[in-house]
């Protein structure tokens, strides 16, 4: 018996009638304009998760290609060979990968999946102007500064012409010849960079400049050290002209460059005023120091 003496804990809440489910009318048209929402939504999600995958395989080739353009070292003369392996990989990331982005793209609002292919696109633009600076290093342009490729060069390069999977007829008798042809001309399409985007993975490119700032100085090329800092000031300039107050991507971006610029300035701040007591690259201490040199202690 329970403890309390009662006969038992009753469950007296009334019982919830089952209602039965109704049928929905597959022919109303509310229903049927909601069954267009949701394949919509659908193809855009699907969509949305391939551009993703197709960003992060650029992501990382571009990081990839970063990594590869740091390996240059004057000491070991493999300046060449390796922009001209990295000028092969990015051509092959804009003729595949960024081609498949531009064909999901086709025909629709770009900036509906702009979130999907931003950290691609920019990476990329890091990596290519990168590349082209170190290219054009040697080179000075119209105002003494290194140069790399605007939007619209870029833009430029990313134009692409649909490729027809049928096999070319012959015209039959009666067919009118310029009309086939005019059917069978290959359509052209693009990917479209975004100005926005653009600005943003070029701000990124002063990250890497300081990088090359300082492994110019290790690899004792002191020239190349000055001219990079140089160039990183001159991109600061540029940046912090801008009116950028409410854009806070990039307000992060340019606050990260500042402090790339004093890195680089305080190597070459360095070089110029402690130059003379560093060692000079090549250096044998393999000499022992005569006997009459003093070197400070008994």
């Amino acid at each position: 018996m329970p403890k309390n003496g009662s006969a038992g804990h009753r469950n007296n809440a009334p019982r919830k009638r089952q209602v039965p489910v109704a049928q929905l009318d597959e022919e109303n048209p509310i229903v049927q304009q909601f069954r267009i929402y949701s394949n919509e939504l659908t193809m855009k999600h699907d969509r949305h998760e391939r551009i993703v995958k197709l960003s992060r395989d650029i992501t990382i080739e571009s990081k990839r290609m970063i990594f590869l353009l740091h390996s240059i070292d004057s000491r070991k003369q493999n300046k060449e060979k390796v922009l001209e392996e990295a000028r092969q990989r990015l051509t092959k990331l804009i003729e595949v990968n960024f081609r498949a982005v531009a064909l999901e793209l086709r025909d629709q609002d770009v900036y509906q999946f702009r979130s999907s292919y931003s950290p691609g696109l920019q990476e990329f633009i890091e990596a290519y102007t990168y590349m082209e600076y170190l290219c054009h290093e040697d080179a000075e342009g119209e105002n003494g500064t290194k140069s790399v490729s605007d939007w619209q060069a870029i833009q430029a390069v990313m134009q692409y012409v649909e490729q027809s999977s049928k096999p070319k007829e012959e015209p039959t008798e009666g067919e009118d010849v310029p009309a086939i042809a005019q059917d069978e001309s290959p359509k052209k399409f693009q990917f479209f960079v975004d100005p926005t985007e653009y600005i943003l993975g070029l701000s990124d490119l002063t990250g890497e400049l300081m990088r090359r700032c300082i492994n110019s100085l290790g690899s004792g090329d002191t020239d190349a050290c000055l001219e990079t800092c140089k160039t990183l000031q001159h991109f600061y300039t540029g940046y912090i002209s801008l009116n950028c107050q409410r854009a806070r991507e990039l307000w992060r971006k340019i606050t990260t460059m500042r402090q790339s610029v004093l890195k680089a300035e305080n190597v070459c701040y360095n070089v110029k005023v402690r130059g003379g007591e560093a060692a000079k690259w090549g250096a044998t201490f393999d000499q022992k120091p005569a006997d009459e040199v003093d070197e400070g202690f008994y």
